[in-house]
């Protein structure tokens, strides 16, 4: 299968090779280092890209994640974020490019807690407590 490079959104071809696997996950920065599932996917050579959509200017974020999902030929895309609120407008961006893309793709997406590293189904529209607490952590809000 070969190594994959770049892993950036925003730095990868849309037609790279790597990206035309059935499996595709796209992923938030922080949840690849967090999650030993997520650094496994990607160290046993399956296709995975990420992004931050607090680092990295939104709207250049969702204009490549439309143009991958138009280029792929991936059926399955895996999406994981912080459970953080601010990671959640990855999960809006990729399923607005699908539905964009007309092409049959199923999603799974999930959230990544940052106490238990554990990812679980994300819920749109839902923020709890939890992640409430996360973001002001990250952000230095409890000190």
């Amino acid at each position: 299968m070969g190594f994959q490079w770049p892993v950036k959104i925003l730095l990868v071809h849309p037609q790279a090779s790597f990206l035309m696997r059935n499996k595709m996950t796209i992923a938030a920065d922080c949840a690849v280092l967090l999650s030993e599932k997520l650094g496994e996917l990607f160290r046993n050579g399956n296709s995975v890209i990420i992004g931050c959509p607090l680092l990295e200017d939104p709207y250049r974020l969702a204009s490549k994640i439309a143009l991958v999902m138009k280029e792929t030929t991936a059926k399955e895309i895996e999406v994981y974020t912080m459970e953080v609120p601010c990671c959640h407008a990855i999960h809006m961006m990729v399923s607005k490019a699908i539905r964009e893309s007309g092409k049959p793709m199923n999603s799974k997406h999930y959230i990544v807690r940052v106490v238990s590293r554990k990812a679980e189904p994300y819920k749109p529209g839902v923020i709890d407590e939890s992640m409430m607490m996360a973001e002001r952590e990250a952000h230095g809000h409890n000190r």
